[in-house]
């Protein structure tokens, strides 16, 4: 009896000790995420694309090779001192420039695919590397806080080099959503939000992540990705995109597969619920998990142009 009594003690401290350990790995990947969890171009084209499409049938049409060949304009621009890797793609007589934010753990080549779709559309395109991923240098991200700000000096931009009529739609995946719907606090030069799969509430979407991954509770992971964030001058508790969505008037686009376990379908319903602009539009995607709604890309590229159609063309259709 008091060896059966002594193991399961051993085990209890085991379980604490380990759950403290990965909480602790889990608040330094968020925002000082290790280079082997920095992808490369090649990783982004070549692996992750090859995996989505024979487990997903993600739509894997993007031609790599094609794109780049698009009229780019690469450039580096400062905020506050770090640099933001981005890449311009101009179209004549383009109905708008949408803004596209990759997710975590990727970079600006995850994009093409969406890119892709606006191109089609008629819209020029913008990709960037959120920070800590692909070519930023920056010495931490900020899991969509200090991403939003990057948004938003990307808006001020392209307002100056294509004019103050210029529309402006930004897109987001994941993490990038985040990024996108907070920038709706910093910037009034934003016409319409799609936003896939973005968690309504930072710390929230980090447990989800944690849960999908390891599904034992952890009583550790809240405070040890609190503390690390707060150690670098960052906000996580108040990091609440569903906070930015209901302040603003712009329309939002939200997409989201029912069967995500990254981040459940409940939290695209609480954002669409709190939306303002008669507008936006929810669009659950069945059977599919976390940033794979594209991979029913007829519907996904459908469901932009309706969007982009209201957001964007209203003033032509007056005059």
């Amino acid at each position: 009896m008091k060896s059966a009594i002594a193991v399961i003690i051993i085990l209890i401290i085991l379980y604490f000790a380990v759950s403290f350990v990965l909480s602790e790995f889990c608040g330094t990947l968020l925002v000082t995420p290790p280079l082997r969890f920095r992808p490369s171009r090649e990783q982004v084209i070549e692996s992750d694309v090859r995996e989505f499409a024979s487990k997903h049938t993600m739509y894997a049409g993007a031609d790599y090779a094609d794109y780049e060949k698009w009229d780019a304009e690469k450039f580096i621009l400062k905020n506050n001192g770090v640099g933001i890797p981005a890449v311009y793609h101009k179209q004549e007589h383009a109905r708008g420039c949408v803004i596209l934010a990759h997710g975590f753990g990727q970079n600006r080549y995850a994009s093409v695919p969406y890119a892709e779709l606006f191109r089609s559309l008629g819209f020029s395109t913008l990709l960037f590397d959120e920070r800590c991923f692909g070519e930023s240098d920056a010495p931490n991200g900020g899991f969509g806080e200090l991403e939003a700000s990057d948004v938003a000096v990307l808006i001020n931009w392209v307002k100056e080099k294509c004019g103050k009529n210029e529309k402006i739609v930004l897109h987001g995946v994941s993490m990038g959503a985040m990024s996108c719907m907070n920038a709706l606090l910093l910037s009034d030069k934003i016409d319409g939000v799609i936003e896939d799969c973005g968690p309504a509430r930072a710390l929230e979407g980090a447990v989800y992540v944690w849960k999908s991954m390891v599904p034992l509770p952890n009583p550790f992971l809240k405070s040890s990705i609190i503390r690390k964030a707060d150690s670098l001058g960052l906000h996580m508790k108040e990091n609440n995109p569903i906070k930015a969505v209901e302040n603003s008037e712009v329309p939002i686009c939200i997409i989201h597969g029912d069967a995500d376990q990254a981040v459940p379908v409940s939290d695209a319903e609480a954002i669409f619920k709190v939306c303002k602009n008669p507008k936006s539009r929810l669009e659950v995607f069945p059977s599919r998990g976390h940033a794979y709604s594209i991979c029913d890309v007829e519907r996904y590229k459908e469901i932009l142009a309706g969007f982009l159609e209201e957001v964007c063309c209203e003033e032509q259709r007056d005059n």
